[in-house]
C-alpha cells in the first residue's frame, strides 16, 4: 500500500496534493503535517514510501526536515516544493540529496510522476 507524507504549512495546498496523490497518483494513503516537528512522528506511524516537503516553513526549512526524516529512514525519497523557486535553492537541495525540487506553480502532475517512479508505484 503506497503511502505519502505531505508536510506543508498551507492547509489548502496540502489538500490539493493529497487529492492528486490519492485520486490520480496511485497512492493509497497520505498523511499530512502542518508543522515540521509533526513530520517525524507521523512518518514513524505511517512509514511512507516518500515525502513531499515545503522548502520554507516556520520551524525549519525543507532541507533540515529532510535530514531528520532520512536519519530515521535513510532511503526515503524526499521531494521539495517551494513558492520561491530559485536555481540556488534547487542546486542546494539536489546537492543535499533531495530527489526532486519543484515550484508550487509547476504542473503538480510532474511531482506525482516523479514520486511514482521513485517509489515504484505501478
Amino acid at each position: 500500500m503506497p503511502a505519502e507524507l505531505i508536510v506543508d504549512d498551507d492547509h489548502a495546498f496540502q489538500t490539493v496534493l493529497r487529492t492528486l496523490f490519492e485520486e490520480g497518483g496511485g497512492f493509497d494513503n497520505c498523511v499530512e503535517a502542518r508543522i515540521a516537528s509533526e513530520a517525524p512522528v507521523k512518518s514513524k506511524q505511517l512509514l511512507p514510501n516518500s515525502a513531499v516537503v515545503d522548502f520554507s516553513m516556520p520551524e525549519m526549512n525543507g532541507l533540515q526536515l529532510a535530514r531528520e526524516l532520512r536519519a530515521r529512514e535513510p532511503g526515503l525519497p524526499v521531494f521539495t516544493l517551494t513558492a520561491d523557486y530559485h536555481v540556488d535553492i534547487r542546486n542546494e537541495a539536489l546537492a543535499f540529496g533531495i530527489t526532486c525540487v519543484l515550484a508550487k506553480l509547476d504542473d503538480l502532475t510532474t511531482l506525482i510522476a516523479n514520486a511514482r517512479v521513485a517509489c515504484a508505484v505501478g
